[in-house]
């Protein structure tokens, strides 16, 4: 479903594994430009053979002060605090789900990690905490947060543990340092969080032939009830919808089948979403059911009621992540292997509307979206297409009767697999990022990643070099979402980016495009005109100059 990539470490921890003396030096030069100025991405060929050219600036970590480095990103959760830069939350966590960083031959592990972000941070948000997980320790895809605060502040934060069966619990503590416990800074750190074990939820015993002998239940997707002591987990491997009620207490755990007819047609749910009631409690719950291409909805207050069987949506290919509006009556999703986005009408429960967040509209497929988020006015939709390396941007439909409208796209790095909107700006996880050095976790922007041996993988210890997956470094973009005028440029550099040059094969753009084009061709007339009048003065004034002379 996703891929693989490496995220950042700990200043002090990195310049205390590199041995050799043009490494430190390395590092060091890296720390002055990196902090002196924003990391700009410039025109360069990626290791996929398509050019990126990002929109934006790369979000520094802020113990390194070198661009933070994300393992694959796969979603952004925002804090439950009302003190960010735009009344909603302070912090935006960073999921970050590839195979993971390795920071040397010593602990050569792949750390999966959450990379929290401190959006009120000045000049501009930067990455103030890591929490690694070493294999075969994870943290996949889901994550949770309590909106209600503890007494001592802090919130329950529930995170995925995915191949070992666990649902670690962490506390979330806004204004902290570091806002998550326990820490894990890496590299040899292992994480040390209570976790609730759901291999309650397993049918079938582990196996060593089969998941690292685990039993196959894999959560992935994690979702709260409205009362934050129910929490909905799709697991990935079982099939199944896991609720685990009376999470403060006993911990019931009832599982959800989400398979059907065919007991051997896996159906890998993916992600949980939960429609709260008027009185507080759950009404419903869909899952998106990755392998099945439809969204399960289940009756969280009767869920094995064999009268009421589980209903489903039927959608397009591969449904993934999914958000509801602020109102709850439209839930989106991506259909990531149809390059498509379906709106859900909540209270018929059926699909009104597939948006296309294809390139072109004849173009093959391949874009990948996976992930999306809502502007402010939750009048447009950007979706984060992984392999177009662009983010689309949808003007949703008002009314019953329009049709949503894709305007544009938004270059990014390589694979955007996560988006977030804060304000007037995104944020974007770029998965496979923009480039690093050789085996090693500095960015550059080279667009490419070679892993031959160094001081950290040295030749004939193991692999020599470091492995190609947890070389792929992700790293995060912050840009300003464009008006119409830079979305037709950025549009324009999209197309070029992926072969796609000539304007006529786009039919969804052709109105913007045309009327944008006759605007500019009446400015660059009115320009000339300007210059003409200019120059003709100007050989007037040096005339009369000639002439006094």
């Amino acid at each position: 479903m996703k891929n693989i990539q490496l995220s950042p470490a700990s200043f002090g921890l990195l310049t205390s594994l590199f041995c050799g003396a043009t490494t430190i030096l390395f590092g060091c030069f890296w720390f002055l430009s990196a902090a002196s100025q924003d990391v700009k991405i410039v025109n360069q060929p990626a290791a996929e053979g398509h050019t990126i050219t990002p929109a934006g600036t790369l979000l520094l970590d802020a113990t390194t002060r070198l661009p933070a480095v994300a393992p694959l990103t796969v979603d952004f959760v925002r804090s439950p605090d009302k003190n960010g830069p735009d009344g909603k939350g302070r912090y935006l966590i960073a999921v970050n789900s590839g195979f993971g960083l390795q920071f040397n031959a010593e602990t050569n592990h792949g750390q999966q990690s959450l990379a929290v972000i401190d959006l009120n941070a000045k000049p501009a948000p930067v990455v103030i905490q890591n929490v690694y997980f070493p294999a075969p320790q994870s943290a996949s895809v889901g994550v949770a947060l309590t909106a209600q605060a503890e007494q001592d502040g802090s919130h329950l934060l529930y995170v995925s543990g995915g191949v070992e069966n666990k649902i670690w619990m962490f506390r979330f503590t806004p204004g902290a340092r570091a806002p998550i416990t326990p820490a894990s800074s890496g590299p040899n750190t292992r994480v040390e969080a209570p976790f609730i074990d759901v291999n309650g939820f397993a049918t079938q015993a582990p196996t060593p032939r089969y998941n690292g002998n685990f039993a196959p239940v894999y959560p992935t997707g994690l979702a709260l009830g409205p009362d934050g002591e129910t929490l909905f987990v799709a697991n990935n491997l079982g099939d199944s919808l896991g609720i685990i009620r009376n999470l403060r207490g006993t911990r019931e755990l009832v599982r959800v089948d989400l398979r059907r007819d065919n007991p051997l047609q896996p159906i890998y749910p993916y992600g949980v979403a939960v429609l709260p009631a008027r009185d507080g409690e759950a009404a419903k719950v869909y899952v998106s059911c990755w392998n099945d291409a439809s969204l399960a909805v289940i009756d969280p207050n009767d869920p094995n009621n064999s009268g009421k069987p589980v209903r489903r949506i039927a959608v397009d290919r591969h449904p993934t992540a999914m958000i509801f509006n602020a109102a709850k009556t439209r839930l989106y999703i991506v259909n990531s292997n149809a390059d498509s986005v379906s709106v859900i009408d909540t209270a018929a429960d059926r699909e009104i509307e597939r948006v296309n967040a294809r390139l072109a509209e004849r173009a093959l497929p391949g874009g990948s979206p996976e992930s999306l988020a809502l502007s402010v006015d939750e009048k447009t939709l950007f979706v984060a297409n992984a392999h177009s390396n662009a983010v689309a941007v949808v003007a949703l439909a008002q009314s019953g009767e329009e049709k949503s409208k894709l305007n544009g796209f938004i270059p990014t790095g390589q694979y955007p697999a996560a988006i977030a909107v804060v304000g007037q700006s995104l944020i974007v996880g770029n998965g496979k990022g923009t480039g690093v050095e050789n085996s090693s976790v500095i960015v550059n922007n080279s667009g490419r990643a070679p892993n031959a041996p160094n001081d950290r993988f040295p030749a004939g210890r193991g692999q020599g070099g470091q492995y190609s997956g947890s070389l792929i470094s992700g790293n995060l973009s912050l840009m300003d979402i464009p008006d119409e005028r830079r979305l037709y440029s950025l549009t324009q550099q999209v197309l070029r980016n992926n072969g796609l040059n000539r304007i006529a094969r786009l039919p969804a753009f052709d109105l913007m495009l045309v009327g944008l084009r006759r605007e500019e061709d009446e400015n660059e007339k009115e320009e000339h005109l300007e210059w003409r009048r200019n120059a003709r003065s100007r050989r007037a004034l040096m005339a009369r100059r000639q002439f006094t002379k």
